[in-house]
């Protein structure tokens, strides 16, 4: 507010700046885009060790020099990284970067990101599961499932989620059991 001057004298009046400061923001982010063995596809995704790296992407990949890049980021002290797998869509590679698919008896299995990767998965059915409650309409015990999925590169398997322990074979035409079911598998990777 202006100062009304009644006498001669100095008058100070502040006037606010219309410059603004800058807020602070981290500058150690690094982004890598590039080709990777597996993980999404064209999603941003945020990691802060190479070994997070490792369990979302794949790890070192001869046919990748984004994931040789990574591995030096984050040997050389980096904190964090923003990862962008891309693929190729078209032309001779084509054929690696779509989704592996696997038909165990009525549903269909598929890799939850696009790649050569998911042609090592294994998949294994087996019938020893928990005893037949008989107040459940329907269950027998043709009816109950374990499901293992390995992965024959690093040997890891996923097993029996408890969610898809014991689901039933009679369910995989039903659509809500298959929502359920990819649900499962995407928490799981795949």
């Amino acid at each position: 507010m202006p100062v009304a001057p009644t006498f001669p004298g100095v008058y100070i009046e502040e006037v606010p700046s219309g410059v603004r400061t800058i807020t602070g923001v981290a500058t150690s982010i690094t982004a890598f885009v590039g080709f990777a063995l597996r993980g999404p596809v064209n999603e941003p995704t945020r990691i802060q060790s190479f070994a997070e790296f490792e369990r979302r992407f794949g790890g070192l990949w001869i046919d990748s020099s984004m994931s040789f890049a990574v591995q030096q980021f984050f040997l050389n002290g980096g904190g964090d990284a923003v990862i962008v797998r891309v693929i190729h869509t078209a032309g001779s590679n084509a054929q690696q970067d779509t989704k592996a698919t696997f038909a165990i008896g009525g549903f269909k299995l598929e890799a939850r990101n696009e790649g050569s990767w998911g042609s090592n998965l294994r998949v294994r059915v087996d019938y020893d599961t928990r005893p037949i409650d008989t107040t459940i309409p329907g269950e027998a015990t043709t009816t109950l499932f374990n499901l293992s999925i390995k992965d024959m590169t690093t040997g890891v398997v996923e097993s029996t989620d408890p969610q898809i322990h014991g689901m039933q074979r009679a369910g995989a035409n039903d659509a809500a059991y298959q929502a359920a079911y990819r649900s499962c598998m995407r928490r799981k990777g795949f």
